[in-house]
């Protein structure tokens, strides 16, 4: 569900044009997603890794953490300005706000 201020992203070229290869930081993290498929970063410090795809309308990505796999999540992806609003879960989950890294 889209808020406020807030608009869903649902193409992959719109997400790319939005925040591919782009700092992001924001809820102790800072990582890039970068427009061949990687992930890159940190997470509360730790060493963050990992794939991306777009399909049926969302971010999907796997990753690990220091080694640590995390599970395949598919995000609805909000945008507001250079904000990027992040629904796990397929928009039914935890949702975090990260932005252009200072």
């Amino acid at each position: 569900m889209t808020r406020p201020g807030w608009r869903r992203i649902e193409t992959e070229q719109a997400f790319r044009e939005l925040f591919v290869d782009r700092l992001l930081a924001g809820d102790g993290l800072s990582f890039t997603i970068h427009a061949d498929g990687r992930l890159s970063g940190t997470a509360g410090g730790r060493a963050l890794s990992g794939t991306w795809w777009w399909e049926d309308g969302m971010f999907c990505r796997t990753g690990r953490i220091d080694g640590e796999d995390l599970d395949l999540d598919r995000e609805v992806i909000e945008a507001h300005g250079l904000l990027m609003r992040y629904t796990r879960d397929e928009g039914r989950g935890r949702s975090a706000v990260v932005g252009p890294a200072a």
